[in-house]
């Protein structure tokens, strides 16, 4: 739906339609467009190669060592099970008294993922062994659905997931987007004037449902990253009638910092997050991981108590911040880290895949 019409439920036999209608619109077929393919050279690259390319492109091998930071258990913490670490105050919450769990809402890239982008065989077997147990294993991403399927379909993930950062509500079986939120064009390019005269030398990009469209200067050279997306001189031309987010980066400014400026820049006519790149990504107003998740969990009768929340970002803050438990990998940002109860060994050691094998023997009793 756009910002400001009700939910917005898309049939099977229309999703193509509306897909069709966004892709490409206002430009002739391939204008723009970068064919070449290079191998990058940098943990950005990969994450902007996960985010932009169909699962089929198989991601190149980056050695876990290299993407891995030094991690200390943080402070006010004590041991847990499977060799995490169980926040002692604060966090998200006490877990006493609530129900088994029922539902594993968990990122994907930094967090059920390994560091170079793949899922491992053992996640795979421990998602299926939870399944198995009667939960429900579901992503809950920043990833737009095209690029969701594959991944989630291999890890075994479902019956339904969440993209791009709430904007859309899948069904992962079917390869189905069920429900799906955008921002009409003039709120995003009402967006883009403000920001440039707030922020000399922003560049802009747009998520469509099957396309990533930048403004020139949004790529930086350095990253040695050259993918299949449309590339235009001002991205208000890119926006025709609607688009999943408008994204925004200041070369220099690292994603924290333009989070704190832009809250309160966008206030209520948005909601801004960062996936962990070096940009930030606005949303149409309560637009969150938090939100579709509410509304996958009233769709399949879970109860916010039952549903337990892992992410490492902070397009996660909200959905650990609602869920009746939380969890986060090693390698999380510190704020999310300070967010939750539990902190799991880091993604390049399947902290995700042990937990949900504890969570698969205990049938959801998760103490």
């Amino acid at each position: 739906r756009a910002v400001g019409e009700g939910p917005s439920e898309i049939a099977p036999n229309s999703v193509v339609q509306v897909v069709g209608m966004w892709a490409g619109a206002g430009r002739a077929p391939g204008e723009g467009r970068k064919n070449a393919m290079a191998r990058p050279r940098s943990r950005l690259s990969l994450v902007l190669r996960a985010t932009l390319l169909p699962r089929s492109n198989t991601l190149p091998q980056v050695p876990s060592a290299a993407l891995r930071r030094p991690w200390s258990p943080p402070p006010a913490a004590r041991s847990g099970i499977l060799g995490q670490v169980v926040k002692t105050e604060g966090g998200a919450g006490s877990r006493t008294g609530l129900p088994p769990v029922r539902l594993v809402a968990t990122d994907l890239d930094g967090t059920l993922l390994r560091p170079d982008g793949t899922v491992s065989e053992r996640t795979i077997c421990a998602v299926r062994a939870a399944r198995e147990a009667g939960l429900h294993v579901i992503p809950i991403t920043g990833r737009p659905p095209r690029i969701t399927w594959a991944v989630a379909r291999e890890a075994g993930l479902g019956p339904l997931g969440v993209c791009s950062n709430g904007a859309a509500v899948v069904d992962i079986s079917s390869m189905e987007v069920i429900e799906i939120e955008t921002m009409v064009a003039e709120v995003a390019t009402g967006f883009v004037t403000m920001l440039r005269e707030i922020f000399p030398g922003a560049v802009f990009a747009v998520e469509e449902m099957d396309s990533f469209t930048h403004e020139v200067g949004f790529v930086d050279p350095s990253w040695g990253w050259d993918d299949l997306t449309e590339t235009v001189d001002d991205i208000v031309q890119a926006v025709s009638s609607s688009c999943i987010k408008l994204i925004m980066r200041r070369p220099g400014w690292p994603a924290g910092a333009l989070l704190a400026e832009l809250k309160e820049q966008v206030a209520e006519k948005g909601h801004v997050t960062s996936s962990g790149l070096d940009w930030v990504e606005i949303a149409g107003p309560g637009i969150s991981k938090a939100y579709a998740a509410e509304r996958v969990c009233k769709r399949l009768g879970v109860a916010v108590g039952e549903v337990l929340a892992i992410g490492d970002n902070h397009n996660d803050l909200t959905v650990l911040a609602w869920a009746g438990r939380a969890a986060a990998p090693a390698n999380a940002i510190a704020e999310v880290l300070a967010a939750v109860q539990t902190v799991l060994p880091p993604n390049a050691e399947d902290g995700v895949a042990q937990l949900l094998e504890e969570l698969a023997r205990s049938n959801g009793r998760y103490t």
